[in-house]
């Protein structure tokens, strides 16, 4: 699909300090490559409000990134928002924006919204997870039953309706087939992926693998950094997991793609998603999953919608003891998704 648009514009709290960076915000970085390789004639400016800490511009895959360095400070919040207007003014004035791209229904939005209705520019906003909850005061600050919203999950969607009674379109994110090699055999058996933080609740995670290995020896693998890290850590050592358990730290996109492909099973505790990436990756590597009912999650053969300690428990065993089946084809890849937001752009 074409688009008649010659020049988008997404406003982000972060993005990728460099074409080396794989680990910030993973699928906002897909979406954008995919895009621009779709559409490479199309001009594509990111304006990242507080992460990478720089002022400087550069130059990500053939897209213009112009750093903001908010630094995710309070007291620089309106300095930053009189920043990004000015530089969208300054962009619009050089070569003319026909689309603005909010990222999560915060700051960007606010300052998106205002600046596009000013300069009339259409424009639409993607809330990316905890945005949708009651919590989030730029709700009360943005004329949001107006405003062009898309969910990421129809789970996110109906939390917004549950929450504000507000109508929006769901486009999920989607994985690039060419970033994953399937691994041949499936050494570890059951991984975690994720920020620890207690939203994660890999707490409950590692109270999972105590139980199942009182009967079962295992191998388990644990990706992420986090405020938690060493809390954690002090908790494997105190269960006595340490030859069990794995923290591999942060990994680069590639590197956890190739962990996942290795494991049998992803158990992911999380409390909450708006997405959440890691389903769409593990389906992809023929993993099977364990979690709560949070983002993209739908029950099949090869993936357990939990709502219990025990039921997980017995989710991780029943999947460790049986042969893997075939798995289905992923709903979630990347073409399909710069397939319907070009929809929402030639609106």
């Amino acid at each position: 699909m074409k688009t008649n648009l010659s020049h988008i514009v997404f406003l982000t709290p972060g993005f990728a300090k460099n074409e080396q960076d794989s680990t910030t915000i993973p699928a906002i970085q897909i979406y954008i490559k995919a895009l621009k390789s779709q559409q490479p004639e199309l001009k594509i400016t990111i304006i990242a409000f507080q992460f990478p800490y720089t002022k400087e511009k550069y130059i990500w895959f053939d897209c213009e990134v112009i750093p903001l360095n908010g630094e995710n400070k309070k007291w620089k919040r309106i300095l930053v928002w009189k920043k990004a207007f000015q530089v969208l003014k300054n962009t619009h004035e050089e070569y003319p924006i026909n689309m603005i791209h909010c990222l999560w229904l915060g700051e960007c939005a606010f300052v998106g919204h205002l600046f596009s209705e000013k300069y009339n520019i259409s424009h639409c906003f993607t809330l990316m997870g905890q945005d949708v909850l009651r919590s989030n005061l730029y709700l009360k600050l943005l004329p949001i039953k107006k405003m062009n919203l898309i969910c990421v999950s129809n789970f996110q969607q109906q939390q917004l309706i549950k929450t504000h009674n507000l109508q929006s379109k769901v486009i999920p994110w989607g994985i690039n087939c060419s970033d994953f090699s399937n691994a041949t055999s499936k050494t570890t058996d059951i991984i975690g992926v994720g920020s620890l933080i207690p939203l994660k609740n890999y707490e409950l995670f590692i109270d999972i693998i105590f139980e199942i290995q009182k009967k079962t020896p295992l191998k388990v693998v644990l990706i992420g950094d986090g405020i938690q890290k060493e809390f954690l850590q002090q908790k494997i050592n105190k269960l006595r997991l340490e030859h069990v358990i794995t923290l591999k730290g942060l990994l680069t996109y590639s590197e956890t793609l190739q962990q996942i492909s290795q494991a049998k099973i992803l158990l992911h505790t999380s409390n909450y998603e708006g997405f959440g990436m890691i389903f769409a990756e593990a389906l992809q590597c023929h993993t099977m999953i364990v979690s709560k009912e949070v983002g993209c999650a739908f029950a099949s053969e090869n993936w357990h919608i939990c709502t219990s300690k025990s039921e997980m428990i017995v989710a991780c065993e029943k999947a460790l003891s049986t042969s893997f089946s075939e798995f289905e084809n992923n709903p979630f890849l990347i073409e399909k998704t710069v397939e319907n937001y070009l929809k929402i752009y030639n609106e």
